[in-house]
């Protein structure tokens, strides 16, 4: 698996939990939030290259799955793709409670 980043600017690392599936991002304790605004943004390779070893390491755990590098916006913090902003937000509603939801009636 490679990792590399091919943007310029910020990078973000983010991935998908793989027991329930939500969007997580990398932090700067090198562990993994579902909340943007923990996310670990950088410029430094050195610190970049730790993003990617981190990344592979908990996909290859079977914690997270397909991790991949983004571009931030260095004006707002914010994904600089509509696809990252929009995972940023989360799905526009939770099917499982949804589906709790359908099957309790």
């Amino acid at each position: 698996m490679s990792l590399k980043h091919k943007g310029k600017g910020p990078q973000a690392l983010t991935a998908n939990n793989l027991r329930e599936g939500y969007v997580v991002w990398l932090t700067k304790d090198m562990s993994w939030s579902d909340n943007y605004a923990d996310v670990l943004l950088s410029e430094d390779e050195d610190v970049i290259e730790k993003m990617q070893a981190q990344g592979e390491a908990d996909d290859l755990a079977n914690l997270v799955t397909g991790v991949y590098f983004i571009d931030v916006d260095p004006e707002t913090g914010l994904p600089a793709r509509y696809r990252e902003r929009f995972r940023v937000k989360g799905p526009s509603y939770d099917t499982a409670a949804f589906l709790a939801a359908k099957e309790a009636n």
